[in-house]
């Protein structure tokens, strides 16, 4: 795991939100300001809910530092110095590194609830694990050329105006601008709309086959495109689109098995395989299996990632 801690926390505020019951509020991250507003804490994982007319508060410290060796004492000191200090109930120190003997001792004579988060083979998954990658499926469109038509109602000044910025533009550059919205946008953007306009655009395309097309973008009313202009806005009527459709298929494998459980008992709580970040629509996201330790009952979750 990475030692930022944010898939540590991640990880142990999903499981624990499926496991509590309802009615609690699991909060990661949470600050606490003094009356002065100057923040004196923040806590990983707080847990908040009520059992008949109890209230209940449970405090759940990460720690992910490979660099550093087993977790030790004075992190636990400074566990109970929390607990003591902002009233908790239960504390819980969980760490992928493991329990320094000492801290371990001092952790069950304090009250510290000790887990861990650990590597695992995952031949040690293959009960209910049946899938080592899988396969996404990406549609391409490869715009090749596009001849754009501005309105006839347009002025000749307007209208050569509009070409010099068409000659001018990269295809990178946001030169359509949007009637209804206002929003910029490519000209491979404008032929991606075109082509999810046709049904059977994708008819006859494989990841060996793909297909040459001709899309013609027809612009009336209100829905059209409009050119900004050094002398004003020139319409679009229409776009034709050259270029080739294609499907392109990746394996994603599993990069990542751990488990989640108790350091006094050996008790699985839960089960993770994670599969490797994948792009989609330019966005990056992350594929999670989670197995409840305690019913068997597996959870799959799409986890958006930072875009770099």
């Amino acid at each position: 795991m990475h030692s930022d801690g944010k898939q540590l926390e991640a990880l142990v505020s999903f499981v624990e939100k499926t496991l509590v019951p309802p009615g609690f509020e699991v909060k990661a991250n949470s600050r606490v300001f003094n009356d002065e507003g100057v923040q004196i804490a923040e806590f990983d994982i707080e847990i908040r809910g009520k059992v008949g007319s109890t209230s209940i508060s449970w405090l759940i410290e990460c720690r992910d530092r490979p660099g550093q060796g087993t977790a030790p004492g004075s992190w636990i000191e400074q566990l109970v110095g929390r607990r003591d200090r902002f009233g908790f109930n239960k504390v819980t120190a969980v760490s992928t590194t493991g329990f320094a003997a000492g801290a371990a001792d001092y952790a069950r004579k304090a009250g510290i609830e000790l887990r861990e988060v650990q590597n695992l083979d995952p031949a040690s998954f293959e009960g209910w694990l049946q899938i080592s990658e899988m396969s996404q499926i990406k549609k391409v469109h490869d715009l090749k050329h596009a001849n754009i038509f501005i309105g006839l109602a347009e002025t000749e000044e307007v209208r050569v105006a509009a070409q010099r910025v068409i000659e001018r533009a990269t295809g990178n550059d946001a030169l359509l601008v949007s009637a209804l919205t206002k929003e910029h946008a490519t000209v491979t953007q404008a032929f991606m709309g075109a082509v999810q306009t046709e049904p059977s655009a994708f008819d006859g395309v494989s990841v060996d086959r793909p297909k040459k097309v001709c899309v013609i973008g027809q612009y009336s009313g209100d829905d059209h495109f409009y050119i900004e202009t050094d002398v004003g806005n020139a319409r679009v009527d229409r776009i034709e689109f050259f270029g080739e459709l294609r499907i392109e298929e990746a394996k994603v494998p599993v990069v990542r098995t751990v488990e989640y459980r108790h350091v006094e008992t050996g008790e699985v709580i839960s089960q993770l395989a994670a599969f490797a970040p994948h792009s989609i629509l330019g966005m990056n996201f992350a594929v999670e299996l989670h197995r409840m330790g305690e019913d068997g009952e597996t959870h799959v979750i799409m986890r958006r990632l930072p875009d770099d």
